[in-house]
């Protein structure tokens, strides 16, 4: 089967890219995408790509972006999803893959390992806006590209409690209602998450919001952000530029300190100058 369409994603770092090396993919025609969340906070190793998805998104909080690290090529199968003997395909299922890196747990839907949601990390489930409209980008330049449908399934459970599997906690995980029968995995197309793969029984990416990411890649504009996603003065302050390797405090204090050597050095140097003056002054004849 030959890989149709563009392969690269734009803008995409190529930095990780396993598709031509010893855990390389089979050659398929992407029709449907699974999204996954990584559970961590910064970018996976995927035991050298023995694990690695299509692509992963790692956040930028401060710049609210999402960095694209591109893993194997759009129609070339990935790893990322469990695959049993004698059932359905899975990774070589015509399937994209997305990590995101951050958490769907709801234990952490606040804090986690002393870092704040929406400041530190994304709890996708919760993610703001900028954060989905990043990933509606993805999912529409998906569709323009490789014609994986603008729909999702209807389900996505939490991976926390939730009323519509009541008694089971983490709901999304397992054997939840939301997950495929092999028979519809296999006619499936658009956008599922890990819960909802047959075979599989990791509950990511929980109650994320993919029916707003799908609304945004067909059109409907992003919010602005809300008050409440409005940087705070401390995160002003502790803002780094690209490259940077202090914040905007750190500068401000050089900037002070700098600024107070400097009138040092002007007051030293208008004394002398009045010194000078004075002794001109002292030596010049008097007519």
């Amino acid at each position: 089967m030959a890989r149709t369409g563009p392969q690269k994603i734009p803008g995409a770092s190529q930095a990780y890219f396993y598709g031509n090396g010893r855990y390389s993919g089979s050659n398929m025609e992407v029709n449907c995408g699974v999204v996954h969340t990584t559970e961590g906070m910064s970018l996976p190793s995927y035991s050298g790509g023995a694990m690695a998805p299509t692509v992963t998104g790692v956040p930028n909080m401060r710049d609210r972006t999402i960095r694209w690290y591109q893993h194997y090529d759009v129609d070339e199968s990935a790893r990322a999803l469990a695959n049993k003997l004698g059932g359905v395909e899975t990774n070589t299922a015509n399937v994209f893959q997305i990590e995101l890196v951050g958490t769907c747990d709801d234990k952490y839907a606040k804090t986690w390992a002393g870092k704040k949601a929406g400041v530190d990390y994304l709890h996708w489930p919760t993610a703001p806006e900028w954060a989905l409209a990043e990933v509606a980008w993805l999912v529409r330049w998906l569709n323009q590209n490789h014609g994986i449908p603008l729909t999702c399934v209807k389900d996505w459970l939490a991976y926390g409690k939730d009323s519509r599997r009541p008694g089971v906690t983490p709901a999304s995980y397992g054997a939840s209602p939301a997950r495929m029968s092999m028979s519809a995995w296999r006619s499936f197309k658009g956008w599922c998450g890990h819960q909802h793969v047959p075979e599989n029984d990791h509950g990511d990416p929980g109650s994320m919001h993919f029916a707003r990411v799908i609304a945004i890649a067909k059109g409907q504009k992003a919010e602005p952000p809300k008050e409440d996603d409005m940087p705070t003065p401390y995160q002003l302050w502790a803002y780094k530029g690209r490259g940077e390797k202090r914040d905007a405090y750190a500068y401000l204090r050089s900037t002070e300190a700098e600024v107070k050597e400097l009138a040092e050095q002007v007051a030293k140097l208008t004394a002398t100058v009045a010194q000078l003056t004075e002794r001109l002054a002292e030596s010049t004849p008097q007519g």
